[in-house]
């Protein structure tokens, strides 16, 4: 008997749930082994995050690109494209955002924001374009493709910022224009005063549930999530694969480089290199976390967020990168977990 949507909903909450309390019984223990009051660093991580407006601000900020990168992402994992150069596609959309931003802002006022998005999406969508080509052309899987193409990316980025761009002996961009600066959530409230956080939170909300609109509401949404479950069979009903490839990668690719707005337009106010600290592979871990539901993306990257922040906030008790082994676990633990889960309570073979 085929199984209820509902049923499985509840197994993939169950899945993450049981996870997540494994990997903390886990990280504590470990913290015990090394030294460290595992009481102490929990106590201390939560209170700098949600003990104050900045806090939660600050985990805002971090989880934001995270959605945005997330949803890209899930357009290339709903039709089983495995697309790990979101990194790359990302830097060079936001890159490109930033100098037409900076370039013509004197003339077009805030009227260039829309433009250098639209710009900044084009390039990120071109950058997908290529190994979707190359694989419907040659065959060549897009995992080596999109590997290859984020140091390619980068190096492009780097040269170009290096000998042409870069502001005196830095490598970023210059400075847009204030007025075309997205407002900060301290604006509306004190209670956010210093953080990051701006309002692209609820821009990456709304694309969120847009993207689970398209996913689950419209004939290309099933379509693409056809070719992802079953290929030939897609081919057999009609569906051309080769096409849907294309699209959601470009799409894919385009929607990642909107990250611009959370840092370029709503923080920096320009492009600076490395700025995305390994965001692309990030959002792998937090997309397929959330089993490619943009709103589970909404929460996992939340939890990403959080995590990061309070990481930074514990450097005096433990180093930071133990929420990167703290990230890594809660993965392998959901992998692991996900896997009996389907055995008995899905009765899946």
């Amino acid at each position: 008997m085929e199984l209820t949507v509902t049923k499985k909903v509840k197994a993939n909450i169950l899945s993450t749930s049981i996870s997540l309390v494994a990997t903390i019984i886990i990280l504590f223990v470990f913290l015990y082994l090394v030294g460290k009051d595992p009481f102490e660093v929990m106590q201390k991580m939560l209170t700098e995050v949600f003990g104050t407006g900045y806090g939660i601000g600050q985990a805002i900020f971090k989880a934001t690109p995270l959605i945005i990168c997330g949803c890209g992402l899930a357009f290339c994992f709903q039709a089983s494209l495995f697309n790990i150069g979101a990194e790359g596609q990302l830097n060079l959309g936001v890159f490109v955002m930033s100098i037409v931003a900076y370039m013509f802002d004197d003339y077009l006022g805030i009227f260039i924001l829309p433009i250098a998005v639209a710009i900044g999406f084009a390039v990120s969508a071109f950058w997908g374009f290529i190994p979707a080509y190359i694989k419907i052309k040659r065959g060549v899987s897009e995992v080596i493709t999109t590997i290859m193409m984020n140091f390619i990316s980068l190096a492009l980025i780097n040269y170009f910022l290096i000998e042409f761009l870069a502001v005196k002996s830095t490598v970023r961009t210059e400075k847009i224009l204030d007025v075309i600066s997205i407002p900060k959530l301290s604006v509306f409230s004190d209670y956010f005063e210093g953080s990051s956080a701006n309002l692209t939170f609820f821009f990456a909300i709304a694309l969120a549930a847009a993207t689970y609109f398209i996913f689950y509401k419209t004939s290309f949404g099933y379509k693409l999530r056809a070719v992802g479950l079953n290929p030939k069979a897609s081919r057999y009903l009609g569906i051309n694969t080769n096409k849907m490839t294309v699209i959601a990668f470009m799409i894919g690719a385009g929607i990642t480089s909107l990250v611009g707005l959370n840092f370029v337009f709503g923080y920096k106010g320009y492009y600076e290199y490395g700025f995305s600290n390994n965001l692309g592979f990030t959002a792998i871990a937090v997309t397929l976390l959330a089993k490619n539901n943009p709103i589970g993306i909404i929460f996992t990257a939340l939890l990403f967020g959080i995590m990061d922040y309070g990481g930074l906030s514990v450097n005096t008790l433990v180093p930071k990168e133990i929420m990167l082994v703290f990230q890594a676990l809660v993965i392998l633990s959901i992998l692991s977990f996900d896997r009996i889960i389907k055995i008995y309570y899905l009765k899946e073979k």
